[in-house]
Formats: C-alpha cells, structure tokens, sequence
C-alpha cells in the first residue's frame, strides 16, 4: 500500500477505529461510556443485595448511558451503531420499569 499525502496527513485515530466512521465519537466519549459500563456492573451486586446507594448507581449510570445514546439517531450513524444504541434505550426504560415495580412490592 501506497501512502498518499492525504493519509500522512490524517492519521487514524482510535476513536474511528472504534465505530469504524469518520463521524466516530470522540475517544473521550467511548471511554467514558466504558466507564459508565463499568460502574453499572461493579455496583450490581451490592444493588441486588439492598444497597440502596449501588442502586442508585446503577440507575443513574444506565440512565445517561442512553441520553448519550440519542445523537446516534440524528447524526446518520451506520445502521448497526444504531440498533445497538435502539437496544441500549429500550433495555434502560425496561430495567428502570422492573426497579421501579421491584421497589413497589411488599416485603
């Protein structure tokens, strides 16, 4: 392969080695949705135990975990980045509405 001035000049980047577009999100935003991964499943277990704080944790951590997932459907995303990002939503509003009827329920 032949490098072109244009190639020398634009240097792949991690964040478009991560959704594989030149609309890749910043690096900063894919590790910090990591992040968000990584609280929620640190924090599951002591959720599941009563922990009311974990609990919170997880909720609060799903929930900007799908508002960061909105732009994908207005900013032409590849087809596949937005299914993915359909089933991060739909999954959130479907954990929050089993909390929420988990947290109704009588002792």
């Amino acid at each position: 392969m032949t490098a072109t001035h244009e190639t020398l000049a634009r240097p792949a980047s991690l964040g478009n080695a991560v959704i594989g577009s030149p609309d890749a999100p910043p690096l900063i935003v894919s590790l910090g949705v990591a992040a968000l991964g990584l609280i929620t499943l640190v924090s599951l277990v002591p959720a599941r135990r009563g922990n009311r704080g974990a609990l919170t944790a997880v909720v609060v951590t799903r929930v900007i975990s799908a508002v960061l997932a909105v732009p994908a459907f207005f900013l032409n995303a590849p087809a596949w980045v937005t299914a993915v990002e359909e089933f991060v939503v739909a999954s959130t509003i479907t954990a929050l509405v089993l909390v929420h009827q988990q947290g109704r329920r009588p002792a």
